[in-house]
């Protein structure tokens, strides 16, 4: 019994292959002339004129053609022309079919057109039951928004996508791709890259390894740390960049880095936008900071918020936006907000400013204008409530305050200050061997203060209005030890670079 059941078993599942498997038969139409030859050992029917085939639900004419028998496959020459639906056909010099895999080997001036686009190769292998075509010694593909070009690729009729590789290049109104590899989708305009490839703008290039893009938006998106340079030697990475091509417009996440080689600035953020059309311009957010490293000394600066931008063709400007703090060797401050003027090599300071110079504290009510010379502090401006203090040591401070003040520096020391407008001095004057001698306060509408190498006092300058005194060591009133609104904020000042980027 059980020998009979296994024997059918056998012959059901050999008829259900067998079913599955079934092959159809390709059906000669027409055509004006028939003969017989042979041709490789084969018996085949030689058709001309107007021949018609058809297999299934796909047509194919040609000018002449090798009908092979027993094999279900024929050669066709001159003029071929292949109609699968009305939105797939294909042509060219010569195929070869087989019925029976259902494969086309179409060699010439082949040009497959799927929809909008058309394929056009000299070697094209379409199989029709898999729904894909290769070619492999090099093809273009045309299509309203874009041309590509590669030595090797895929179409996929019922995805309707094709996959290049080798040497691919897709050309576009606004921006040209070389790359590795790419897959492109008819239906969502979709174009993903699979390997290293740069794309060309107008103002800028790209390196990527993984990214994507709509052809029809210019919309796409780029991962990888990929790098966008743009014209004039700015250049934007981060781990993934989202960005608009016809608005010129790019959004990065996560370790974004602008570097501008020209301005020697380096700005990193956790989020930066950027917009690469007149004016151009740069927003960081996200634990933002800067690096100038136009000097040996470099500066270092950080906020809550940045945008580098152009003001026009020939001026840049940087502003920092809310809790901004600076390093540089010579120089620390703090202040709520900041601009830099790149070209007028001047830093405007506002609300609460504070500038830390050696021993030194600058202090205004509401603005300091730093102007810089060769990339280093020239002079010093502070247009309100102007207020300097100097550390020496031992609970001691000479102070200068003023109305306004303007403060010079020689090789990145303060040579000189002036005061103008309700101008008051305090030193505590000392002899070469720092014995403090007396204290010497003096008021007047303006005076000017010049400073030795080792930033002692070595003259004041008063106008013939101004009075002073000098008092003993031991006699100084504990009134007149500070200046009214002394203020010594030694203890916000950013001690290194470290901690202006951690």
């Amino acid at each position: 019994m059980k020998r009979h059941f296994f024997t059918l078993y056998f012959i059901l599942l050999f008829s259900s292959l067998a079913f599955s498997q079934k092959k159809t038969n390709v059906i000669l139409e027409g055509c004006e002339e028939l003969t017989f030859d042979k041709q490789s050992g084969r018996d085949c029917q030689v058709l001309r004129g107007n021949v018609r085939f058809r297999h299934e639900d796909v047509l194919m004419f040609c000018d002449s053609a090798y009908f092979y028998d027993g094999t279900n496959s024929f050669d066709a020459f001159g003029h071929v022309r292949v109609i699968q639906n009305e939105e797939t056909s294909m042509y060219s010099d010569s195929m070869f079919y087989d019925g029976n895999t259902t494969l086309m080997r179409a060699r010439g001036a082949v040009e497959l057109r799927a929809g909008k686009s058309s394929l056009k190769t000299h070697f094209l292998d379409f199989y029709r039951n898999q729904n894909y075509g290769y070619y492999y010694a090099g093809g273009e593909v045309y299509d309203t928004d874009y041309h590509i070009t590669s030595r090797q690729g895929y179409y996929y009729t019922e995805s309707k996508s094709y996959l290049f590789k080798d040497s691919v290049t897709l050309v576009h109104p606004n921006y040209i791709i070389n790359g590795d590899s790419l897959r492109y989708n008819q239906n969502s305009s979709l174009a993903t890259l699979l390997g290293p490839s740069v794309i060309y703008g107008n103002s800028y290039k790209v390196h990527t390894t993984k990214g994507w893009t709509y052809t029809n938006t210019s919309i796409g998106r780029l991962y990888n740390y990929s790098v966008i340079d743009y014209k004039g030697g700015r250049r934007m990475t981060a781990d993934s960049m989202f960005f608009d091509a016809n608005l010129g417009k790019v959004k990065a996440y996560h370790d974004a880095e602008v570097h501008d080689s020209t301005q020697k600035v380096i700005i990193r953020a956790q989020y930066m936008e950027g917009d690469s059309t007149k004016p151009a311009y740069v927003l960081a957010h996200g634990n933002p900071y800067l690096i100038d490293y136009s000097d040996a000394d470099s500066f270092y600066m950080r906020a809550d918020t940045f945008r580098y931008c152009e003001i026009d063709s020939i001026h840049d400007e940087i502003r920092a936006y809310n809790a901004v703090r600076f390093y540089r060797k010579d120089m620390q401050g703090k202040c709520d907000s900041l601009v830099y003027y790149v070209q007028d090599s001047m830093a405007v300071m506002y609300s609460e400013p504070v500038i830390w110079s050696e021993r030194n504290q600058m202090t205004g009510a509401k603005r300091i204008d730093i102007y810089m010379k060769n990339q280093a502090p020239e002079k010093i401006h502070i247009p309100e409530k102007a207020f300097i203090i100097s550390d020496e040591g031992d609970d001691q401070y000479n102070q200068l305050s003023g109305r306004k003040a303007d403060a010079y520096i020689v090789n990145n020391k303060l040579s000189r200050v002036d005061l103008i407008g309700e101008a008051t001095s305090l030193y505590y004057s000392k002899d070469d061997r720092d014995l403090l001698i007396g204290v010497n306060k003096a008021r007047g509408s303006e005076m000017s203060i010049y400073l030795t190498k080792r930033n002692k006092l070595d003259k004041i300058i008063m106008t013939p209005d101004s009075e002073g005194v000098m008092y003993p060591p031991d006699r100084v009133p504990e009134e007149e030890r500070l200046l009214k609104n002394f203020s010594w904020r030694e203890s916000e000042r950013p001690r290194s670079k470290e901690d202006i980027i951690k």
